[in-house]
């Protein structure tokens, strides 16, 4: 947490302590000891077996009342691998959120901090529970920004600020990022389903390579079309510039969805473009995705399936809009699809499994399928037991991403 975060956060804490109308705080901890057997520690094509040994602590307070919203949340995993295939090793997990309302309805203060291990190549996307930590990265995220909310008689209203990021690593050797980001967005109310939106915003991305400028400006609308279901979309040009290359682009921005109950089953589809910092090279990937997920809630029984598409390209290298070359975009597609089940077999026992395959275009041709099974049970109301067995499979034409892992684990955790 840099210095700036911890101000911040320390006077936000400290603020709900003093604030007298507040409700009382929720503390939750619990400490896990696991045990794990892996028959590849490294994730390698002729990897190693070893028994790793972990200790799992975590910690949650939240409180909110008066003005100010607080929440927090952090869990370590410290590892000591037996045969010493790896290093020992200490990764954490934290994410807080404060939200001050300085001038009520009006002036708001909002920040966030992040702490998280990350794929060092982005384009794998997010960190799934059957990887090891091979290839990964803690990653901190720390964003302040204050903003106004100015209403414009019963129907219009505006939200103007101002929002400032530091992306940095616990590896000397990637790169940090400062992104400084003022935006405006608006929202006209046509009734009480529907609405216009409106909205720009200038980014300057800060790293030691380049300074990036972007800016996007949409237009769109929010319609709620039944007490079930709603959607939205935004659409707009955006520009980007690279100042040190000389690069710039324009393109299409976009950030739709639509959400549905259908009683029996939730529908949930999204598509649009984010913008995310990768470890491995420290560009700024644009990241296009669509995503479609079903869900099944039963009495006991909760299921799940999805599917996304993402392609994450980086322009910088000099895009088909580049102003001086013509060249081609450099990309990245990757496809994902799985499924989700936990079932309560007893009122003491929850089983679980999840399935799940991606793969990408790029030259290695590397496809990779996920699966897992667990047990948890609850022996008294402080203590669980739980087990698992975790299976990945990485075929590729790259032989260091050619590998298969096997593990199976326990852990006995105690609530507090």
């Amino acid at each position: 947490m840099n210095p700036l975060a911890q101000t911040i956060f320390l006077a936000l804490f400290a603020m709900s302590f003093t604030c007298t109308a507040f409700a009382e705080p929720e503390w939750k901890a619990s400490l896990g000891v696991s045990a794990e057997y892996t028959d590849n520690a490294g994730e390698e094509h002729d990897g190693e077996e070893d028994f790793i040994t972990a200790l799992r602590p975590s910690l949650s307070y939240n409180r909110e009342g008066g003005r100010l919203l607080f929440q927090s949340a952090y869990s370590g995993d410290y590892r000591y691998y037996t045969r010493e295939t790896q290093d020992k090793e200490f990764n954490h997990d934290l994410r807080v959120h404060a939200l001050l309302e300085a001038a009520e309805d009006f002036f708001f203060l909002d920040a966030t901090e992040t702490y998280r291990l990350v794929n060092e190549d982005r384009t794998r996307g997010d960190v799934r529970e059957e990887d090891s930590t091979s290839e990964l990265v803690q990653q901190n995220t720390f964003t302040f920004s204050p903003y106004i909310t100015p209403r414009f008689g019963e129907r219009a209203s505006a939200k103007i600020g101002y929002a400032y990021s530091n992306i940095w690593y616990d590896d000397s050797d990637k790169d940090s990022k400062d992104i400084h980001r003022g935006f405006l967005d608006g929202d006209y109310e046509l009734s009480d389903r529907a609405s216009l939106l409106s909205g720009y915003s200038y980014t300057m991305e800060l790293s030691e390579d380049d300074t990036l400028d972007r800016h996007i400006a949409y237009l769109g609308g929010r319609y709620e079309y039944s007490a079930d279901g709603d959607v939205y979309l935004k659409l707009g040009p955006q520009y980007s510039r690279y100042r040190d290359r000389d690069t710039s682009s324009t393109s299409l921005y976009w950030d739709a969805g639509l959400n549905h109950d259908f009683g029996p089953v939730l529908l949930g589809l999204s598509t649009g473009i984010s913008f995310d910092d990768d470890p491995d090279t420290g560009e700024t990937y644009e990241r296009r995705y669509a995503t479609a997920t079903l869900t099944k809630i039963w009495e006991r029984t909760r299921a799940s399936v999805y599917a996304t598409l993402e392609d994450y390209e980086d322009s910088a290298d000099g895009g088909s809009y580049d102003d001086n070359d013509s060249g081609g975009v450099e990309s990245t597609r990757r496809t994902a699809f799985g499924l989700n089940v936990s079932h309560e077999l007893t009122t003491r026992l929850t089983g679980s499994l999840g399935f799940s395959h991606d793969f990408d275009d790029s030259d290695d041709n590397t496809k990779r399928w996920y699966a897992n099974l667990g047990l948890t049970y609850s022996l008294s109301e402080s203590m669980n037991l739980s087990a698992w067995y975790r299976f990945k499979d990485s075929s590729s034409d790259d032989i260091d991403e050619d590998f298969r892992v096997n593990r199976v684990g326990v852990q006995v955790t105690y609530l507090f």
